[in-house]
């Protein structure tokens, strides 16, 4: 028996969105999720095998990964502090001499701090991607990137580009 699209959305669209409002606080990104897996559901459905189980069971698993994938995203990208080195509110962010002098301030910093704050905030790689690369664990890199913007935003303040 094949199932069609509308009738894995119509039959299981409501247990779906249970599973997520029970893991998801934000009503915005539960919507996301559920959007998400159904995305997913119908996309590899050509591929869905049922001696393998049920397609509940099968879209449980699409459904509890889009979940994992949300906290994983979640877990990689920085907070509002660290990424506030200057308020978003100061125009003179991008002006050149600002730009130096967060080129000097990151001059300062010993080189694995260095490496982490431009491998995470410039090439927009995930902190257990950077670890990987600079060859420490997850939580040093969270360490070191938590350390690394302290001194940069101190270095700033003291050049006299924050609030």
């Amino acid at each position: 028996m094949t199932i069609t699209p509308e009738e894995l959305y119509n039959g299981y669209r409501e247990k779906v969105e249970r599973y997520i409002c029970s893991h998801v606080q934000n009503e915005h990104d539960r919507a996301d999720i559920v959007h998400q897996v159904f995305l997913n559901a119908i996309s590899a459905l050509e591929s869905y095998d049922p001696s393998r189980g049920a397609i509940g069971t099968w879209l449980y698993a699409i459904t509890r990964n889009a979940v994992n994938d949300y906290y994983r995203k979640l877990s990689r990208e920085p907070t509002a502090e660290d990424i506030e080195l200057i308020p978003a509110q100061d125009d003179r962010i991008l002006t050149n001499e600002n730009l130096e002098s967060l080129a000097l301030a990151l001059e300062q910093l010993p080189d694995r701090e260095r490496k982490i704050i431009v491998l995470r905030f410039y090439h927009g790689l995930s902190s257990k991607e950077t670890a990987e690369r600079v060859g420490v664990s997850y939580s040093n890199v969270r360490f070191l990137q938590y350390s690394a913007l302290k001194k940069l935003r101190r270095f700033l303040e003291e050049a006299g580009y924050t609030d």
